[in-house]
């Protein structure tokens, strides 16, 4: 345990007088009392690491604000917006954006997790970005909000945009000067925002990363060690090279930015579309020059089987080589393609090939039907040369016999075999 996490036990008392506060104030309105017993299993679940306080002022709650003029697109295609207009207000230290839709049975626990941050939830600007939900996800958030007015702000969107799009609504409202992400079906540990914030600042780097663990329940203890803390600069063409490379820890979700960052080289997320964050973190790996990673998890990632990423035979699945496409593309109007050649091979067939097999083989029942003859056409397309890539070494000896089916012909029978015999193989170890 660290130096900064060490408290006092007054501290920790505080704290904990600080969760209950959260659950029984303002009478718990609009919250059953089934579910306040619910998020109380939580907070007893939760073993605080460190102590921490939060101020709960009892001003008027803001209204909500509604997004208007944004028509939906079709979901089929993988839509960025061109800009995002920004606000000029630099009131707190952590503008926290997190998209909503439908999360009713577990959008307390997140929230829970958030105010009782030890950085204080006085320095959190909390950007709830409400996707057009049809469940009482709304109502949560207001009750939320009246608790703390000071911190928590909804945004309304008419239209669902999926996360994307609230991703890039509430990158609109942000107004300190970093930037973090949280899922709305997560939670997190109690200094996770303390300990990035202070490594963004100590380090002077464009992101930080801390590590994630894959949860069904605040049951299940993180791990405070993982691996060593480090430091990635990238100032010469081979730190690129090595970066593009770099497999970081989780997802944008454990991570915070610089917003000064983001708003001068990062592009909009994708919208409309799932595994919108592999474009977007392509493109901040493109342009980062220094990321500081924690070796802790401090972030529970939940394993929610209703979730767009681990549904069941959903068709959004094959949205992700759509995205991968367009970040070829992305790539070959900046001109950086054939500079990086080598790295953005490997990362197709890592993320193209390799890893569309691995979620079509396990959340895909029935592989007739499915674009296995595109994918192997795209590879060999674009990377004509792939088999002489210096980077094969770094694929396991699974994702190597995944990739080998890009030379096979295969029928749709001899697909279902494969994968029927991937998950005997995998679903011990799944996800």
């Amino acid at each position: 345990m660290t130096g900064e996490q060490n408290r006092s036990t007054d501290d920790i008392g505080k704290a904990e007088s600080v969760r209950r506060s959260v659950l029984t104030g303002a009478g718990g309105a609009g919250v059953p009392d089934a579910e306040m017993r619910e998020i109380s299993v939580f907070q007893r679940k939760l073993k605080l690491c460190s102590g921490g306080s939060a101020d709960a002022h009892a001003r008027t709650a803001r209204p909500i604000l509604r997004a208007g003029g944004i028509s939906a697109q079709s979901r089929k295609e993988v839509n960025i917006p061109v800009e995002i207009e920004k606000s000029d207000k630099t009131e707190k230290k952590i503008s926290v954006i997190i998209p909503c839709y439908n999360v009713e049975r577990y959008i307390d626990r997140c929230i829970h997790s958030l105010a009782v941050q030890t950085i204080g939830i006085e320095h959190l600007q909390l950007i709830f970005v409400d996707d057009a939900s049809t469940d009482r996800t709304a109502r949560k958030l207001r009750w939320w909000q009246a608790k703390y007015p000071d911190s928590v702000e909804i945004y309304s969107l008419p239209e669902n945009r999926r996360q994307g799009g609230a991703r890039n609504e509430g990158l609109k409202h942000a107004s300190a000067d970093a930037v973090g992400f949280v899922d709305s079906d997560d939670w997190t540990a109690p200094d996770m925002f303390e300990r990035l914030y202070g490594a963004l600042l100590r380090e002077n780097c464009d992101f930080v990363n801390c590590c994630a663990k894959r949860a069904f329940d605040a049951s299940e203890p993180l791990n405070p060690r993982v691996c060593e803390d480090r430091r990635i600069d990238v100032y010469t063409e081979e730190e690129r090279r090595q970066f593009l490379l770099e497999r970081l820890p989780g997802g944008i979700y454990c991570r915070l930015f610089k917003r000064g960052f983001l708003e001068k080289q990062i592009p909009a997320f994708p919208e409309q579309t799932a595994y919108e964050d592999n474009y977007w973190m392509a493109m901040v790996k493109l342009a980062a020059q220094s990321c500081y990673v924690l070796g802790s998890e401090l972030y529970y990632y939940f394993v929610n089987p209703e979730s767009t990423i681990l549904s069941a035979d959903s068709k959004r699945h094959l949205e992700r080589l759509a995205v991968e496409e367009a970040k070829l593309e992305e790539y070959r109007r900046r001109g950086v393609l054939e500079h990086y050649y080598r790295e953005f091979e490997f990362e197709f067939l890592r993320l193209y090939y390799i890893n569309s097999l691995h979620t079509f083989f396990l959340r895909m029942s029935k592989m007739n039907g499915l674009p296995f003859d595109r994918m192997q056409r795209a590879v060999k397309e674009n990377f004509p040369d792939y088999l002489s890539s210096p980077y094969l070494g770094r694929f396991s000896a699974l994702e190597t016999e995944l990739l080998k089916t890009a030379e096979q012909e295969l029928t749709a029978e001899q697909w279902q075999l494969l994968a029927e015999g991937y998950r005997r193989l995998y679903r011990p170890a799944e996800n």
